[in-house]
């Protein structure tokens, strides 16, 4: 979905059949595949919302990421003030969720629950809450968005919204197929929903 006009323009007069994955801002005129990732966001923070958190940090990208949107929308319904002081701007990966999570610590960030915009990213997060003392979610909580295999085998087993990757994949390739058969030529739009993969990572936050 990263892809600007110009590359758009050039993608769309080779005449080449080609499928979105995820929300872009072409999704008017393409073939698009994707799950609402603002809508998916919103909800997890609602469900650490609803466990009592009101100190939510926020680990990922900030720019042009649903996400993060979604993580701003639902502190605003609640009239949660958006702190800078609980936010990091980091690239989705492992390292970058440890880093910037030890970043945040360092500042003295006293979140009590942490949202991660993708799984990859809440291993590294963990990995840093732990080894600076955290119990999860004994002090601090963690939730996020994919659920990757890896997610249920972690210590402990990551809370997090499953999005159907697979399900996406398999949806693509049909689109994808039709088209280069010649099948319907107006564009499609295939919207797939997603729900909160309950497990160990959250709890309400320690009474003070």
């Amino acid at each position: 979905p990263s892809i600007d006009r110009k590359q758009f323009d050039r993608l769309k007069s080779r005449d080449v059949p080609f499928v979105f994955i995820g929300k872009t801002g072409f999704m008017e005129e393409a073939n698009t595949v994707c799950t609402n990732n603002d809508t998916a966001a919103e909800e997890a923070v609602e469900y650490l919302i609803q466990l009592g958190h009101r100190k939510i940090a926020y680990i990922g990208e900030t720019q042009s990421e649903n996400r993060y949107l979604g993580y701003c929308d639902a502190l605003s319904t609640h009239r949660i003030p958006l702190q800078k002081t609980y936010t990091c701007n980091v690239h989705l990966s492992s390292e970058s969720g440890y880093q910037g999570t030890k970043k945040l610590l360092e500042q003295g960030c006293d979140a009590t629950a942490y949202f991660c915009a993708n799984d990859i990213t809440a291993i590294g997060a963990m990995r840093a809450l732990q080894e600076s003392g955290y119990s999860i979610p004994g002090d601090v909580s963690v939730i996020s968005i994919d659920d990757i295999d890896m997610a249920q085998y972690m210590t402990p087993m990551l809370t997090t919204m499953h999005i159907p990757v697979e399900e996406m994949g398999q949806m693509t390739a049909k689109i994808l197929i039709d088209r280069i058969e010649g099948g319907h030529r107006l564009p499609v739009r295939v919207n797939l929903p997603f729900y909160t993969a309950i497990r160990d990572s959250c709890a309400p936050p320690k009474r003070t």
